[in-house]
């Protein structure tokens, strides 16, 4: 094998490893993004929180899952969070984590329905909370200043 087609396996191969964390983000940015707006819009519609927790998008989490989770890996930082106290227990984990632990909360708060466990509204705050700083997160972007 030429060397030349050494170097093209290669950089084909790293190019669209690169495409496909590019992807994985974007469909994870999207998704958590849709479910924000679907939680601040079934609250203004006074739809129950079981419901509203019921009806969460988690495709292509578990899509990313099913394909080893390739998402750009970056640190929280304290810039993300600045302002937002309770957020620093998050402080320098990786991408993947905080991506892994939002979707757990979604699918613990799913079980707690299945058995009857309805009265989910701090919890779903609490949700609300975390999918808004992972969406920030992902973006690159830091959460908007907290009103004292």
């Amino acid at each position: 094998m030429s060397l030349w087609k050494i170097l093209f396996d290669f950089v084909d191969k790293e190019r669209t490893k690169f495409d496909n964390v590019r992807h994985d983000t974007h469909a994870l940015q999207f998704e958590i993004e849709s479910n924000i707006h679907f939680i601040v819009d079934g609250l203004a519609q006074e739809i129950s929180a079981a419901e509203i927790i019921k009806g969460l998008e988690t495709k292509a989490f578990e899509h990313a899952m099913s394909s080893g989770l390739r998402i750009r890996q970056a640190r929280l930082s304290a810039k993300t969070i600045e302002g937002y106290k309770e957020f620093d227990k998050y402080l320098d984990e990786p991408s993947d984590v905080l991506v892994k632990n939002l979707y757990m909360k979604i699918t613990v708060l799913r079980k707690l329905i299945n058995v009857g466990k309805f009265d989910q509204e701090r919890k779903l705050k609490a949700l609300f909370r975390l999918m808004m700083l992972v969406h920030f997160h992902l973006a690159s972007k830091s959460l908007p200043k907290a009103k004292n």
